[in-house]
């Protein structure tokens, strides 16, 4: 049998040309069999192999074959009413359609496989995180657990690893999800815990790493458990009642524990004790801090012993050392730079109240009948700072030059008291009753005017050289300096600027002229001598 449009050899039982595609058109005697094909057959055949659902390979192949079955042989319906030409154009318009669609769907159903399996996979993390707590109230610790077994059972044969280690391609899924999750979570806090605190899990890794290296969508953020279980215990203070009592004066102050007041039942059942370290209770200042603890075992923390404690007596101590700040000491003046302005005026005016002391008060008032003070004023401080090792104290010695004026003349010297004890109270200011003041372990001192006059009975220096080279035989001990009038006393320390010691000379070298001259006249003028035995007499008694 022949194409009828083309004209190809066409085997019997072909439906279409396999040149041009053309229905074949079979004989009429063979065209009821095709309607009845196309009515009964078709619907049959569709129904056998959609209508109902397959049930295994074997089952589609037996209805392939029934469906091929029932096309061989069996004539185009169309055949009866169309051409050769036309019925073939028919076909064709039907199958492209067909294609396409078909075509389609299988896009379609691979686009949703693709999509199903690239797609990331959505993990929550809560499942398999577990946080637990124990131990007692404000003292409890905190653990977290990844429950590792349960998530490779869940996500074992899905996870796949998409980052950039070419050696993590390899690994299996189940290593890979070890690897990641090895340490994967912890916490924020785990220790000295309390019930009703709030503890934050933390990833190793965070949600973008996750999902780049391992196509997982989860969050890492605001996963928080509320601490709840710790057991309560009664608990008390063991230093409550505990007292430091002080000593002396700062920076060689000492302490003492009192413990008189302490109470509580441990401690009269001596369930702990107190320990310290000795030295710190020697050479105090204010400001240093001595540490108390009821710990014995320096090996053990914190947590440890207070465990142990609550095992042994049932009751918690609220802490295991305290700090005492040292606070309240007087404090001894060491060095010329604790002296500040407000220190050296209340010097002053202990020094000025002194009976044996010329004030500016006393200028104008005699001396002598035809002697009185014409100047009084404060010159300087001149110090010693006790060097390491030495036994001595600090001393200041403020030093004041009093002038006398007989007639036309002036005679000067350096009046100097010793101040020894200086000592300071907690606010900063001298302690008055403290203080040691003297005036007489000076040089005893006398002058002769032009005229002969003559006073006596001076305690002091003519000159400030006179002052250092007293003061030198101490040296080995001392270091020494002034602090001059106008200065404050920070300033460096020296043994005497220069200034000073010019002017000195200075002073000297007239305060002899003046005696020279004196001792001229002595001897011819001796009733000006017996008047001035008269007024040395009354300068002494001042």
């Amino acid at each position: 049998m022949k194409c009828t449009n083309c004209g190809a050899e066409i085997q019997e039982g072909t439906l279409f040309c396999s040149e041009c595609g053309t229905k074949v058109i079979l004989p009429e005697s063979q065209a009821p069999a095709a309607n009845e094909f196309a009515q009964n057959g078709a619907q049959d055949n569709f129904q056998n192999n959609f209508g109902q659902p397959a049930d295994g390979a074997q089952f589609q192949n037996a209805n392939f074959q029934q469906s091929e079955n029932i096309y061989a042989g069996v004539p185009d319906p169309a055949a009866s009413v169309n051409d050769g030409k036309k019925g073939g154009k028919g076909v064709k318009k039907i199958l492209i359609p067909i294609i396409i669609l078909l075509v389609l769907v299988v896009a379609a159903v691979g686009g949703v496989v693709f999509y199903l399996k690239s797609r990331p996979i959505e993990v929550d993390l809560n499942e398999y995180v577990k946080v637990s707590f124990d131990g007692y109230d404000t003292l409890g610790t905190a653990t977290v657990d990844f429950d590792e077994k349960k998530f490779k059972k869940d996500y074992g044969d899905k996870i796949k690893y998409h980052g950039d280690d070419k050696d993590m391609k390899d690994e299996s899924s189940k290593k890979l999800i070890a690897e990641y999750l090895d340490k994967a979570v912890s916490l924020d806090k785990t220790e000295k815990l309390t019930n009703g605190d709030k503890v934050t899990v933390k990833f190793k890794y965070d949600a973008d790493a996750l999902l780049e290296d391992l196509n997982i969508k989860t969050t890492t953020d605001g996963m928080s458990f509320s601490v709840k279980g710790l057991e309560e215990v009664p608990t008390f203070d063991p230093f409550e009642g505990l007292e430091i009592t002080y000593y002396g004066t700062a920076p060689d102050a000492y302490a003492s524990l009192d413990d008189a007041n302490v109470n509580n039942e441990y401690y009269n059942s001596n369930d702990y004790f107190f320990d310290y370290d000795y030295d710190q209770l020697q050479d105090l200042s204010n400001g240093d801090v001595i540490t108390i603890t009821i710990k014995y075992d320096e090996t053990q923390s914190d947590e440890e012993y207070i465990a142990d404690f609550v095992e042994n007596y049932g009751a918690m101590p609220t802490q295991i050392t305290k700090d005492f700040t040292v606070e309240g000491l007087q404090v001894a003046v060491t060095t010329k730079d604790q002296i500040t302005e407000d220190i050296l005026s209340q010097l002053k005016t202990e020094v000025e109240d002194q009976d044996s002391m010329f004030t500016t008060d006393d200028i104008g008032t005699s001396v002598t009948d035809d002697v009185t003070v014409s100047n009084v004023e404060y010159y300087g401080m001149y110090v010693g700072e006790p060097k390491k090792d030495s036994y001595y104290d600090f001393d200041a010695f403020l030093t004041y030059k009093i002038t006398f004026k007989y007639k036309s003349e002036e005679y000067s010297y350096y009046q100097v008291a010793e101040v020894e004890d200086i000592v300071l109270d907690g606010d900063g200011n001298v302690v008055t009753e403290k203080l040691n003041i003297n005036f007489y372990n000076y040089n005893y001192l006398s002058h002769s005017f032009k005229d002969g006059y003559r006073i006596y009975g001076m305690y002091g220096y003519e000159t400030t050289t006179d002052i250092e080279d007293d003061q030198s035989y101490y040296s080995s001990d001392y270091n020494f300096s002034w602090v001059l009038a106008g200065e404050n006393g920070s300033s460096d320390s020296s043994t005497s600027d220069s200034s000073t010691t010019e002017t000195s000379t200075d002073e000297e070298s007239t305060d002899t002229e003046e005696t020279t001259d004196t001792e001229e006249t002595t001897d011819t003028e001796e009733t000006s001598e017996e008047e001035s035995d008269s007024a040395s007499e009354e300068a002494s008694e001042e």
